[in-house]
């Protein structure tokens, strides 16, 4: 009995976070989800660490499984990121464009940019990934690929370390081309609010109102449904 006492008292106890501490954690944890809109995560990371080094037998059906959704994946961003190209570019027949801020045309042209560099990165995926596809030995492809041998012994793998941003390129891309339009967009609305000296009895006034509006519910609704599936997968690749 003694001897357990000495051990108890000689083992440190855990400590508990502070009160300061609980904040900045929560901090941490939502900044970290939103930043989830844009950059891909670990979790993309952790799967691709599991493809790799799966060895129950079935690795060569996961792989292809994991392949032809990444084709399914660039190919939707890819079509995506071309009908956002088409909608920019009928911003640039309006019969006032000239008109317009260079703030707006400069966010305009940066989304162009952006949405053709998702169609052109998509398509440069998805012909590797064919290529991949088409290898006789897919597993060995993919790994020199996306991976580097980390144990030559027992065969670990593990992706490099920008691996998971290369394949969230295209829609990276894509999502920060429709942020650059809608930016631009709202700056040309308020800026003619704010031109007609935010007069109630103003139409301009009441379109930059219900245009705010109806975009801040959107952003709420798909900044919820993309956490919430963020937080899902992560949850699930865990289990």
């Amino acid at each position: 009995m003694k001897h357990e006492g000495e051990l108890g008292r000689s083992m440190p106890r855990p400590r508990r976070p502070s009160i300061l501490q609980k904040p900045f954690s929560h901090i941490l944890f939502v900044l970290n989800r939103i930043s989830s809109l844009l950059v891909p995560r670990d979790w993309s990371r952790q799967t691709l660490i599991d493809i790799l080094n799966n060895g129950d037998g079935r690795q060569d059906e996961l792989i292809r499984t994991y392949i032809d959704c990444e084709l399914a994946k660039m190919n939707t961003t890819g079509v995506t990121a071309a009908l956002v190209a088409g909608v920019i570019s009928s911003g640039f027949s309006w019969y006032n464009i000239q008109d317009t801020a260079w703030v707006t045309r400069a966010m305009w042209f940066s989304g162009l940019v952006l949405s053709i560099a998702s169609v052109a990165s998509s398509a440069i995926h998805t012909a590797a990934f064919l290529r991949i596809k088409c290898d006789r030995n897919v597993i060995k492809r993919l790994r020199r690929a996306l991976g580097k041998d980390m144990n030559s012994v027992e065969g670990q793998w593990k992706p490099h370390v920008l691996t998971p941003y290369v394949l969230g390129g295209p829609t990276l891309y894509l999502k920060l081309a429709v942020l650059s339009f809608i930016i631009g967009l709202f700056y040309e609305i308020w800026r003619a609010a704010v031109a007609a000296h935010l007069a109630w009895h103003s139409d301009d006034l009441k379109i930059a109102f219900i245009v705010t509006l109806v975009g801040g519910f959107v952003v709420v609704n798909y900044i919820f449904s993309v956490l919430t599936l963020v937080h899902h997968s992560i949850h699930t690749t865990k289990e």
